[in-house]
């Protein structure tokens, strides 16, 4: 077992994509209908090694992430991400979880933290996340971005 860390990422925060032949379909919120929705993506967060900058234990690709409203003064966060395992080990948010900082006008406005599970050496695996977020109409109107500031893994690495 080795620890890792990923490096702070950050998106920002707009509507549901639309359809198009050439890209896949937003796969956040899950049912579109259900109110309005805040959508961004961020392309990768990779895990590595102290000293291993050049070489990822692990990693997240494609994290779509949505806050919808779901009702009045309901709201709801929803993660999608595919595991990228086809890398030096697998690993997994054991003792410290993946955090989400929604933002707007320069602050934290809300967070939720994602304990997700063991991404592992060979596979590329769908992950899903949701959990309600404490927020007011007026927190809902003012957020722009999402932060994920640096995380902690355990990785094992995978020697062939």
């Amino acid at each position: 077992m080795a620890d890792c860390r990923s490096l702070p990422q950050m998106c920002l925060l707009g509507p549901i994509p639309p359809r198009t032949p050439g890209r896949s379909d937003a796969q956040v919120p899950s049912d579109a209908a259900r109110g309005a929705s805040k959508y961004g993506r961020i392309p990768f967060v990779y895990f590595y090694q102290t000293g291993a900058a050049a070489d990822p234990a692990f990693g997240l690709l494609d994290i779509e992430v949505a806050v919808q409203r779901r009702g009045p003064g309901s709201f709801a966060c929803e993660v999608y991400a595919i595991g990228d395992g086809y890398q030096a080990g697998h690993g997994a948010s054991t003792h410290e979880p993946m955090v989400f900082e929604f933002r707007g006008r320069g602050r934290t406005i809300a967070r939720a933290e994602w304990l997700y599970p063991t991404i592992l050496s060979g596979h590329m695996d769908a992950l899903t996340f949701s959990i309600p977020l404490e927020l007011t109409e007026d927190e809902f109107a003012l957020l722009d971005s999402v932060l994920l500031p640096p995380a902690r893994a355990e990785v094992t690495v995978c020697l062939e």
